[in-house]
């Protein structure tokens, strides 16, 4: 049946080229009425996404690291807990100062006791003011360590308002440029579905000139509903991203964020070399410093837990004020309704004893608390170290990554145009054309993926080494402008 099935594949080569001129006119009508219906109920969701769609706000890099340290609530509740540390301190060192206080009992009472002790006795109201002042004069280093405990734990706290510091500006910085890297990416996706647009266009005309096929068609079709997806991927990942954004800059209105393109990367490094810069790193890290103040709080807290176990002498001074009613005493040599005053001073030494073994737990406490505080110490110190190294390979990884994503592009545009000249001269065929696009979409897609890749590597390395620091601005941000 050779002959039969070469005049079947003739007869559908010849059905696809000669064409009923009534039907394409009815096809031509109908396709025409559906692209009006289409643009109509196109662009009437349109309208009503731009109308649920927030008002857009232009946001540069330091406004959004600069707004987000002075609205973020964390770092105004840490800076509320750095000032109740610091009055701690206070606290501690008032146990060192004199103590004044008074003290004043006024009683009243009846005279039924009375009438049966002394005659006329009149029971009515006693006043007594009492003031005494007492000053530590030796405890064998208790209010000491307490005030040692107090300050380093004041210390610990700032690292850790530092440490939050930080991580605002990385964290606002790392989601501007991860917006800006899926706002390209946006473009770059607006004009992959230019390209497969046009080379649908081209196929249908082909098709409809008998110089193409159907395949090519649906292979163009195909690529537009794909750039299509991927157009609608990522204008949902850039609102994911200006929600981000505006969660740590403190926004409180429903604003979608767009950002400025930045012209220069404030932490750019020449040379990240993770063993020079760990030095740098664990005099800048405040996690560092946050965990050496907590060992010497645990070490000044075991201190004061071993302390209890010491006597401790105190001075006292007294003085007692004492109005006596009139008639309360039946002595006429004792003038009555007046004040009588005395005092006396001396020391008080207090030695314990016996606490039912509260202070050995405290203690034991205590020592297991330094133990503890210790190996926070070197976890961070390790932590600190692998930071600075995984930060310097992916910087490493991503300058590798956009020389090669640039190299690819530059061959991929070349690769473009010489496919779009050979297809003009029929030396290949539409699909190799669709293959080119496509190579160099993809090509667009990494280089942008590692620009941004490498900035944020670069913010990681900044933040491991303790560096980073608000991107400087010749105008100050308008904060009232962005709520």
């Amino acid at each position: 049946m050779p002959g039969r099935s070469g005049r079947m594949d003739r007869w559908r080569e010849g059905s696809l080229s000669v064409r009923n001129p009534f039907s394409l006119l009815a096809k031509a009508s109908a396709v025409s009425c559906l692209s009006a219906l289409l643009l109509l109920f196109g662009f009437e969701g349109l309208r009503e996404d731009a109308r649920a769609d927030p008002p857009v706000q232009e946001v540069t890099l330091s406004q959004a690291v600069e707004r987000a340290l002075a609205a973020r609530p964390d770092l105004k509740a840490e800076a509320a807990r750095v000032q109740s540390a610091r009055e701690t301190v206070g606290q501690s060192r008032a146990a060192d100062y004199p103590q004044l206080s008074a003290s004043f009992q006024t009683l009243y009472g009846n005279s039924l006791f009375g009438f049966f002790l002394f005659p006329n006795y009149n029971y009515e109201d006693l006043n007594l003011l009492t003031v005494t002042l007492t000053q530590n004069l030796l405890d064998f280093g208790k209010t000491g360590s307490q005030i040692d405990q107090s300050r380093w734990s004041y210390r610990a706290e700032e690292a850790r308002r530092r440490t939050l510091w930080l991580s605002t500006i990385r964290d606002a910085e790392s989601d501007y440029f991860t917006l800006l890297a899926d706002q390209h990416q946006v473009l770059a996706d607006k004009k992959s579905l230019e390209d497969a647009t046009l080379q649908l266009a081209r196929a249908r005309l082909r098709y409809a000139t008998g110089t193409g096929i159907v395949l090519d068609v649906t292979r163009a079709r195909v690529n537009v509903e794909s750039a299509r997806l991927a157009l609608i991927r990522s204008r949902d990942q850039v609102r994911t991203d200006a929600v981000n954004l505006a969660q740590v800059m403190g926004l409180e209105k429903n604003v979608r964020l767009v950002a400025r393109d930045v012209a220069h990367d404030p932490n750019t490094l020449e040379s990240p070399d993770p063993d020079r810069d760990l030095p740098v790193a664990l005099s800048h890290r405040p996690e560092w410093k946050e965990a050496r103040a907590n060992v010497e709080a645990a070490r000044a807290g075991l201190k004061n837990a071993r302390s209890q176990n010491w006597p401790s002498l105190n001075a006292l001074f007294q003085s007692f004020t004492a109005t006596l009613p009139r008639g309360a005493l039946p002595f006429t040599y004792i003038p009555n309704n007046s004040p009588y005053s005395t005092f006396n001073f001396g020391g008080i030494l207090t030695v314990p004893i016996f606490e039912g073994g509260y202070m050995v737990h405290q203690t034991a406490r205590a020592r297991s608390d330094l133990l503890t505080a210790i190996d926070t110490r070197e976890s961070v110190r390790l932590q600190v170290s692998a930071d600075l190294r995984k930060a310097a390979i992916a910087i490493s990884d991503a300058r590798q990554q956009l020389e090669e994503a640039r190299a690819e592009e530059e061959n991929a545009r070349k690769n473009d145009m010489l496919v779009e000249e050979a297809y003009r001269q029929g030396q290949v065929q539409s699909v190799d054309v669709m293959d080119a696009q496509t190579a160099l979409r993809q090509a667009r897609e990494s280089v942008i993926r590692a620009r941004y890749l490498l900035m944020n590597g670069f913010v990681a390395y900044q933040y491991a080494r303790g560096t980073i620091e608000p991107p400087t601005t010749s105008k100050p941000p308008s904060p009232e402008n962005l709520r």
